[in-house]
């Protein structure tokens, strides 16, 4: 007896297609952090994303492509949470934007990073990566966080000319860097900056810091 071929169901094949390109490019992002640019293998991201090595290249022609598009998929991750909380803040006082921000940062950066990572390494060797990376990342995160800032002063208070230009990195190294550097503080503090409690603190940490900011030069 023939047995009947079982239907697919329409649009299954492009679904499963893209999770597979979204697993690659998720495992590709942590191997580039881990390992930089040179040290990464299609070898090693296709072990970590769990696939065969050739399915790596059916999607991706080269590691410069790979690199591109998983530093890509992470941006446009980045780029609608911001747009999103800025909206969110629109209609909270400057005292509850502050905490939010704080809180939307700091968890943001235990998600993810692997960005700051690949971005230093990146910055410090120079080159088309470095130069896409501020084209595609850096310049725009620094000018949209520009208006959040300003929306954390009361409407009583001129904002200084150029703050965000010092407050924005400050505060993001002191948000980011935990992160990146959590083998040397596991080691040297005895902690996991990606526990719960550990995140929790570092919130309630840099809303201090941007608060005594914001008042010191309001």
């Amino acid at each position: 007896m023939t047995k009947l071929a079982t239907k697919r169901k329409p649009g299954r094949p492009k679904l499963d297609q893209e999770e597979g390109k979204s697993s690659i490019r998720s495992a590709a992002l942590k191997e580039f952090a881990r390992c930089g640019f040179k040290g990464a293998s299609i070898e090693g991201i296709a072990r970590a994303a769990g696939v065969a090595k050739p399915l790596v290249y059916y999607h991706f022609s080269s590691k410069d492509e790979l690199w591109r598009a998983s530093l890509a998929q992470a941006l446009e991750g980045l780029r609608f949470e911001a747009e999103q909380f800025g909206e969110d803040l629109k209609s909270e006082s400057p005292e509850i934007a502050v905490d939010l921000f704080a809180r939307s940062s700091v968890e943001f950066a235990a998600r993810n990073p692997w960005l700051v990572r690949i971005s230093v390494d990146e910055l410090r060797q120079g080159g088309t990566r470095a130069d896409w990376l501020k084209e595609n990342y850096l310049v725009p995160q620094q000018k949209m966080l520009v208006p959040i800032i300003e929306s954390m002063y009361s409407p009583q208070k001129r904002v200084p000319e150029n703050l965000a230009a010092h407050l924005i990195p400050t505060i993001f190294g002191a948000i980011n860097f935990p992160f990146i550097d959590q083998d040397v503080i596991a080691a040297a503090h005895e902690v996991d900056v990606f526990s719960e409690e550990y995140i929790g603190q570092q919130v309630e940490l840099i809303s201090a810091l941007l608060r005594a900011c914001l008042d010191r030069y309001a």
